[in-house]
């Protein structure tokens, strides 16, 4: 599994260096090479998940280091569909240094694999867990695009306001589907806890702020509809939710004794 974690982690740095020189400079073509460059390094990424899976007999997502790996390449694979679909290329200078940090931090920590325990031998895991990270990408991506939605927010020429209306949208798409995905995590993640320890909830410190994320989430969603409240605001919001939402994840987990302790 490590060299191809460690290959795919030189391609995506190759890959942002390019795509910081394409929207520098504004070549096209770099942007063009960078956007194959993430996508072989997705390849390769993916195989070294698949090595891991093969090794271990179960998804690649039950330690701090697999959940680490894996978390960097949802973000990548969101990365690459925004370039694809979108054709938006400046959210990249945000998303992929989160990837790369994930994956980095992921092989630092990267031990032997072992057999799931009995409590996580359930498809409810693997769907809570899989939903999980995916809104967390979905996340970074809302992140990416109210951080630029507040760099470009001073300046009034003409394209920067075009801009904003487009990073505003693809910030609110994201948190939008993100919270679509938290929420099968959230029910997925109470049937698994009924399975494991026949309770669908319990008073300990990742359910209960696993719930200020969708319940955060839920108002930054109405406030999209909200006229008054979009924009800066907005943004700024979105990116007070990213930080709950490493909290979430990293702080919980490495902080506080729960029963999502690595």
């Amino acid at each position: 599994m490590a060299p191809f974690l460690y290959g795919s982690l030189a391609i995506y740095i190759i890959s942002l260096i390019l795509t910081i020189a394409g929207n520098i400079s504004g070549r096209r073509r770099l942007l063009v090479v960078s956007m194959w460059a993430m996508a072989a390094g997705l390849v390769v990424h993916s195989a070294g998940l698949a090595v891991r899976m093969a090794s271990t007999g179960h998804a690649p997502m039950a330690s701090m280091d697999e959940t680490l790996v894996f978390y960097g390449w949802t973000i990548v694979l969101v990365s690459l569909l925004v370039a694809l679909r979108y054709r938006e290329r400046l959210t990249e200078l945000l998303t992929l240094p989160a990837a790369i940090a994930a994956l980095a931090a992921g092989i630092a920590k990267l031990a032997p694999g072992k057999p799931l325990t009995l409590i996580l031998k359930t498809r409810w895991f693997e769907l809570h867990v899989i939903s999980s990270f995916a809104a967390y990408a979905l996340f970074t991506l809302a992140f990416s695009g109210a951080v630029l939605y507040l760099v470009y927010e001073r300046r009034t020429d003409e394209p920067s306001q075009s801009l904003l209306k487009r990073f505003e949208d693809l910030a609110n798409r994201a948190v939008l589907w993100g919270f679509f995905l938290f929420s099968l995590s959230m029910f997925s993640g109470a049937v698994w806890g009924y399975l494991a320890w026949g309770a669908y909830w319990m008073w300990e410190p990742k359910m209960l702020w696993s719930f200020i994320v969708w319940f955060y989430y839920a108002g930054a969603m109405h406030g999209y509809y909200v006229r008054d409240w979009r924009g800066k605001g907005l943004s700024i919001a979105t990116v007070i939710g990213f930080i709950i939402v490493i909290f979430t994840y990293l702080g919980v987990s490495l902080l506080m004794k729960s029963s999502h302790s690595f």
